[in-house]
């Protein structure tokens, strides 16, 4: 069968090959660094080395073997405040943090993202033609026994209500959307354990977006009673949220009717809220939490003050990008970035590396395009577009340009001032001039997501599916950059469409390289991740995907 050859997700988990011929088939492979800088117990001999190297994203696993004790109270710090729990909407982990434990999906990753498996569903789907997804909800599942769901028992309909209502097409409202937009073509029921999916087109990225910690399932009567999600997840989830105070924490409890039998472990969850990195890294040090994701800058205090912590540092799917202006069929670029040589100059003009340098003292990698790295198969194996400053300022005179004005806006934060300054500088050698403009981090996001600016330094995510990476920037359904690049949307829905592996990949480097000889950003670097917790925190360790936010295994050994 046609699909079976090239499902790719569902073929290698179906080989079994060893982990690293996974990870490479699946596009989750990592090039051009080390292995896993994977240091716990107090083990700092090696860190000067594993640092500079680079490390891959693998995933501890504390008390692998042991037998898990109930009980207790996981406490981890969260980041900031979500803008929302409505799973279909948010865009930041810090709302999967709790939906994921609140709600659950058909589908999940495992930690590692070496596989696609089931969760509310009792097997992956099964795929008759290229066209159809059948998919079996197990039964017996209920939702958590609170009002206004009331205990009552997860079906179909659900499923079918969930994934319509995340694929509505209304601008701003629904950012996860283009997972399905456009390619499904119909959701029927025929029972009340099978939803059938009928695709308007072959569609590659199907399993992953079934498979996102977005793409969670909720129920209506909550959506009706409060009019969103904002305030409100109840789902089938291990975990249900008692209390949110504003920036300050998060208390969820163990579900007591949960499906599994003495799952989750842990009584409950509390998330702490800091955005300052430096009291972040107090907290765990101070014991305050027991998990954290600590900065480039942070870490070597929190290693020297807590060996015995289980600690790995791994490239972050987020990463830096600067941005122009977003453009669309109604508001193509205003001069003079309508000259792509000017474009082409201020890329030519940024000097990545230097700003990894003196930001995060070269903790991390350089990218070269839409796709990181890390995602091995899929990632662009060369800079096209490299640091070039004397190509830069011939550029500008080229285009007659002897100067220029713009603000840059971008989420506040340390780390990020400090680029911004350095970008000032950087282009002011070319005699452009940047308007440093910090906002808070959910002032910027709205400001991000009305497509009005000129500049920005901005945090993106890569997921493990090239589509979300290329159609959700820069197709024409994207939801979080808007380009208007008919040629570039043909190619990127083309990719989706082609089930054949090797021809998908030759599809999406070419699209690559197109769009960043377009110049619409420059493409910078990730910085890695220094991810601790607790020696007490067992079964549960940061997957790759920091979007996922599931704790349900997490057990204390305390």
């Amino acid at each position: 069968m046609v699909h079976d050859e090239s499902s790719y997700w569902q073929r290698f988990d179906r080989s079994r090959l060893s982990r690293r011929r996974v990870l490479k088939g699946a596009g989750l492979g990592s090039v051009g660094i080390a292995t896993a800088s994977i240091l716990g117990c107090g083990d700092d001999d090696d860190d000067d080395d594993d640092d500079a190297a680079g490390p891959s994203p693998t995933t501890l696993s504390p008390g692998q073997g042991e037998q898990p004790k109930p009980g207790g109270t996981f406490t981890l710090h969260m980041g900031g405040s979500p803008r929302s729990l409505d799973p279909h909407f948010d865009t930041f982990p810090y709302c999967t943090a709790i939906v994921n434990c609140t709600n659950e999906g058909v589908l999940r990753f495992k930690p590692d993202l070496s596989a696609i498996e089931p969760e509310l569903a009792q097997a992956l789907p099964e795929n008759p033609d290229d066209l159809t997804f059948s998919l079996t909800v197990k039964q017996g599942i209920k939702f958590q026994d609170i009002d206004p769901v009331n205990g009552r028992e997860l079906t179909s309909e659900d499923v079918k209500y969930s994934i319509e209502r995340q694929m509505t097409d209304e601008a701003g409202k629904f950012q996860h959307s283009y997972f399905f937009l456009g390619a499904v073509d119909s959701i029927t029921t025929p029972d009340a354990s099978t939803v059938l999916f009928k695709m308007k087109k072959a569609y590659a990225p199907m399993l992953s977006y079934l498979a996102s910690p977005w793409t969670m399932v909720i129920n209506r009567e909550t959506v009706e009673q409060y009019g969103d999600l904002t305030e409100h997840a109840i789902g089938t989830g291990p975990f249900i949220m008692r209390n949110w105070q504003k920036d300050v924490k998060f208390e969820l409890e163990k579900n007591p009717n949960y499906r599994e039998p003495g799952l989750p472990y842990v009584d409950r969850l509390e998330y702490l809220i800091a955005i300052d990195p430096d009291t972040t890294a107090t907290m765990f040090t101070d014991r305050q939490v027991q998990a954290a994701v600590i900065g480039s800058n942070q870490k070597d205090r929190v290693k020297g003050d807590r060996g015995d912590a289980n600690y790995q540092a791994v490239p972050s799917q987020f990463w830096r990008q600067f941005r122009m202006s977003p453009t669309t069929p109604e508001a193509p670029y205003q001069a003079p970035f309508d000259q792509v040589r000017v474009r082409e100059a201020i890329v030519s003009a940024i000097d990545a590396q230097q700003v990894l340098d003196l930001v995060y003292g070269g903790d991390g990698i350089l990218t070269n395009g839409p796709i990181l790295p890390i995602y091995e198969q899929w990632a662009l194996k060369e800079e096209v577009a490299p640091y070039d400053p004397a190509k830069a300022k011939r550029l500008m005179s080229e285009a007659g340009l002897n100067e220029f004005t713009g603000d840059i806006i971008w989420a506040t934060s340390p780390e990020a001032d400090q680029i911004g300054e350095i970008l000032k500088r950087q282009l002011a050698e070319i005699n452009v001039t940047l308007n440093l403009t910090p906002m808070e981090l959910a002032a910027y996001y709205n400001q991000t997501y009305s497509y009005k600016y000129v500049f920005s330094h901005h945090v993106p995510l890569n997921n493990p599916d090239p589509d979300e990476n290329l159609s959700s920037y820069f197709g024409r359904n994207g939801r979080f950059f808007k380009y208007h690049n008919p040629a570039v949307w043909d190619l990127i829905d083309k990719q989706a469409s082609e089930l054949d592996l090797e021809k998908r990949k030759q599809i999406v480097q070419d699209v690559q390289k197109k769009i960043v000889l377009d110049f619409p950003m420059k493409f910078m670097f990730t910085v890695n991740l220094h991810e601790f917790t607790d020696p007490a925190v067992k079964g549960w360790f940061y997957p790759v995907d920091l979007y996922d936010g599931r704790k349900t295994t997490a057990w204390l050994d305390a």
